[in-house]
């Protein structure tokens, strides 16, 4: 037999990022990019960038163990690795579901979300790249002396550097999968994976392939596509729909 909750119980249904995540990822987006061009506050957010690189990469010297690690994490083959197990911690967080009706509808939001997912990285991909045509060196390319993994290990498919950093299409997924997990899966799951989003995007910064300001720029705006997947008719009928047996 079905049952309609009553109004308390839908309240708690509804997303948990709601309008004021769309406020405040709107302003704090705004606010960054106010901060890195006025020309007050942008030579210390530039040599904060260098400062940050420095120390990180710095910390590789005579390390080999650390090396060898945030150098397998760089690996470009890494990302479908990534992506394989982002898909099975969603899946275990289906799968710990008891409740039929809660686990449909984690169903429905996991594979609502995975399609937004794909849509903002080809939208970011296409506005920052293919349109607006950005051009960035890496701090690997920039800064010296640096420790150039690819030389130390000997393994040239690193991801060390390249000429269109910002943004971090690697930080945005990575950012917005961990939200859209922290949202529709158990809080444990969801901090499991909040812990290997930030993980992962700390190689690129020990090995030079993003600037500071590319990894919080790409954490911003995957807040702001997020606010926009959670507050549209579709994700509110998803959410809205949910019954108890």
């Amino acid at each position: 037999m079905l049952i309609k909750k009553n109004d308390t119980e839908m309240k708690q249904t509804k997303p948990f990022f709601c309008n004021p995540l769309w406020i405040a990822s709107h302003i704090a987006l705004i606010a960054a990019l106010l901060l890195w061009f006025n020309p007050l506050t942008n030579p210390f957010l530039q040599h904060l960038d260098e400062m940050v690189f420095q120390t990180f990469n710095g910390n590789l010297v005579n390390k080999p163990f650390w090396q060898v690690f945030w150098g397998l994490l760089n690996d470009r083959r890494e990302t479908k690795l990534n992506l394989l197990f982002a898909a099975l911690i969603n899946i275990w967080a289906i799968l710990a579901t008891q409740e039929k009706a809660l686990c449909y509808q984690r169903i429905k939001q996991t594979v609502y979300f995975w399609i937004c997912f794909q849509i903002g990285f080809m939208l970011q991909e296409g506005i920052f790249n293919s349109w607006l045509h950005i051009a960035r060196d890496s701090p690997s390319l920039v800064i010296k002396p640096a420790v150039k993994l690819s030389q130390v290990l000997q393994n040239f498919n690193l991801k060390e550097g390249t000429q269109h950093s910002f943004p971090s299409g690697h930080a945005f997924a990575l950012i917005y999968w961990a939200s859209f997990t922290l949202l529709c899966a158990p809080k444990r799951i969801g901090i499991v994976a909040l812990f290997f989003a930030i993980l992962l995007c700390l190689p690129r910064l020990f090995i030079g392939a993003h600037w500071l300001s590319d990894e919080v720029f790409s954490l911003l705006l995957a807040l702001v596509w997020l606010s926009w997947t959670v507050n549209n008719p579709i994700y509110h009928k998803i959410t809205n729909n949910f019954k108890s047996y």
